[in-house]
């Protein structure tokens, strides 16, 4: 196997797992927060397909120490596994190859299972408001969100208008029932409902995993949605995409990373990239590729 540093046989560095292991409410703040993360599912390919957290790669832990080579040095890794010891052993492995940037929770349903109030937080004059509008929310509130991509949404606070509760999650804060659908409680963390200081009504926000309201002149709202949709997007595939230059309404493109030099580019281009940020800014006429994609060293997709 390739090896990068072993520090197994150092006394006086053992490994302490105590070091790397995170509450589920921290691993999803480093999540969110981390400047770059990438996240790993250990478990086997079938229960992967059956439901994994937004944005998590499959890396079975009998591949992990294989791959090992493929892990990146910059950035925080984020760990999860079955609750069969996977991630103690991806996190021994990573320890004794030197990577010291990496975190984990033992299982998977844990990530859902112990998402509860404190996850989220409401101001006191949003409260204030909520509380005044108790009869048209009988049912409690339905705290949503519009994924656009593993970790950006948008989300929107409104009346339960029914009770088929079944696949939600039922939190209790401040006397007042809110509901969230449970596939959705990966997106609860660090979500602040508060009164929007332009119009006075209730928002929430959530810095890192929300898409503000885009703000400033067609410049700065393509920049926007660039940073806030397209680049989480294309994460995944290791691209980046940039604002060549914009003329006469007309937004031209560079695909960078893993996107440059890409087969699937023009899918992306169309399907993805072009359908998101039209819908985002209505006012865009055309959207162009620039890229020199011949000079691509790491595409995606040959």
């Amino acid at each position: 196997m390739f090896k990068f540093k072993d520090l197994s046989n150092t006394e006086d560095e053992l490994f302490r797992p105590e070091n790397y292991q995170l509450s589920v409410k921290d691993f999803f703040a480093k999540r969110r927060t981390a400047k770059r993360v990438y996240l790993f599912d250990l478990r086997g390919a079938g229960d992967y397909e059956i439901s994994h957290l937004p944005g998590a790669h499959n890396l079975p832990i009998e591949h992990f120490e294989n791959s090992i080579y493929q892990m990146p040095f910059t950035g925080d890794i984020l760990l999860y596994g079955g609750g069969q010891g996977e991630t103690l052993t991806a996190a021994e492995i990573l320890y004794d190859n030197g990577f010291d940037t990496f975190y984990y929770v033992d299982r998977f349903l844990d990530l859902y299972e112990q998402v509860d109030e404190s996850f989220f937080t409401i101001s006191p004059e949003a409260l204030k408001k909520i509380q005044a509008q108790h009869e048209d929310a009988s049912n409690g509130w339905l705290l949503a969100v519009e994924p656009k991509s593993p970790t950006k949404g948008v989300y929107t606070l409104r009346p339960l208008k029914d009770d088929d509760t079944e696949q939600m999650q039922r939190f209790q804060k401040e006397g007042i029932v809110f509901w969230m659908d449970f596939s959705l409680l990966p997106f609860l963390e660090g979500t602040e409902i508060q009164i929007d200081e332009d119009t006075g009504e209730i928002e929430v926000v959530n810095e890192g995993l929300g898409i503000g309201k885009l703000r400033g002149n067609f410049e700065d709202r393509v920049r926007q949605v660039l940073d806030e949709q397209v680049n989480p997007m294309v994460a995944s595939h290791g691209g980046v995409v940039s604002l060549s230059r914009i003329e006469n309404g007309e937004v031209f493109l560079r695909f960078g990373g893993g996107c440059q030099g890409c087969g699937m580019v023009d899918v992306t281009l169309k399907q993805g990239v072009e359908v998101m940020m039209k819908e985002s800014v209505p006012d865009i006429v055309a959207i162009h590729d620039a890229t020199d994609h011949d000079s691509g060293s790491n595409p995606y997709y040959r």
